[in-house]
């Protein structure tokens, strides 16, 4: 073997080498916890999660079966579709109104991405404030005295608007920059052409940009089942379970109630909805994204 081989090999060792760590993280913490939740999923487990012994598919059927099962699906699919409607069109109007670098712009482009930079637990602390039936913000503002989070039909709205106001920034900077990135001869021959800014919009930013605007579905999509800090912090799954999505009733059975049996079969049952609606999503690509 020729001395360049040799430091061709040493070279890719080396790489190797560099990538390790990040392999091993990802080993520990992803795949081993995945394989780990399919092998209890069919199981009896203690209270610490170890494995009691097999029971094949009656876990998945008990689960399956229950009435309170699929009325958490139904909320989480609401508030998922709740999120992502509102997050991305918010941080699309925010992305289409900021594309123009004009006086100031950059005061309130941070403004519009400052939440992002917010912990979840002193944010839900000034939603409380807002939310309070006695002296909050949103009462006074509106001359009511309704107690936001308490009641069934606006505490799943108020969970949604405190994750959508965190959730904004970060779809609003990757859309921002990827609006920037629209050559502005295109635009100007447009205009010219005596396309209006709809028309502009329409043909020209949403094609261009289609590729980072599907980019920034598939992250939405992801973070709008996710929906866990705000739940706990402000309702705790209530009143009524009416705010109780998969990943907190997964915490429920789990860590509340010691059936790590339980919670697998529905974090798998989550993966799945996640992965058949991500494969849709993929499969939409080809007719609406284009690559230049």
């Amino acid at each position: 073997m020729s001395g360049l081989a040799l430091r061709r090999m040493k070279g890719q060792n080396v790489g190797y080498l560099f990538i390790l760590p990040a392999i091993a993280l990802l080993l520990l913490f992803t795949y081993y916890p995945f394989i780990r939740a399919i092998v209890l999923s069919f199981a009896l487990t203690n209270k610490r999660g170890n494995f009691s012994k097999w029971v094949g598919f009656a876990n998945w059927v008990r689960v399956l079966k229950k009435a309170e099962f699929w009325k958490v699906v139904g909320i989480t699919l609401k508030m998922a579709a709740i999120n992502l409607t509102f997050t991305f069109s918010i941080a699309m109007i925010f992305g289409l109104m900021a594309t123009k670098k004009v006086k100031f712009s950059k005061f309130y482009q941070t403004l519009y991405a400052l939440p992002m930079a917010i912990a979840t637990s002193p944010a839900a602390a000034i939603f409380l404030f807002i939310y309070s039936k006695h002296n909050g913000v949103l009462n006074n503002l509106l001359g009511t005295e309704v107690a936001w989070l308490l009641n069934q039909k606006t505490a799943l709205w108020s969970v949604c608007a405190m994750t959508i106001w965190q959730h904004v920034g970060s779809c609003f900077i990757f859309l921002l920059v990827c609006f920037r990135n629209v050559p502005d001869e295109l635009l100007e021959s447009a205009y010219l052409d005596g396309a209006g800014p709809l028309r502009r919009i329409k043909d020209i930013i949403i094609p261009l940009a289609s590729p980072q605007i599907f980019f920034v579905l598939f992250m939405s999509i992801n973070s709008s089942f996710k929906t866990f800090n705000q739940i706990k912090l402000l309702t705790g799954g209530g009143p009524a379970n009416a705010t109780k999505n998969l990943i907190y009733y997964i915490y429920e059975n789990a860590i509340i109630h010691g059936r790590f049996e339980t919670a697998c079969v529905q974090a798998l049952f989550l993966f799945v909805m996640i992965f058949i609606l991500t494969r849709i999503q993929f499969l939409c690509e080809k007719r609406f994204v284009h690559y230049q």
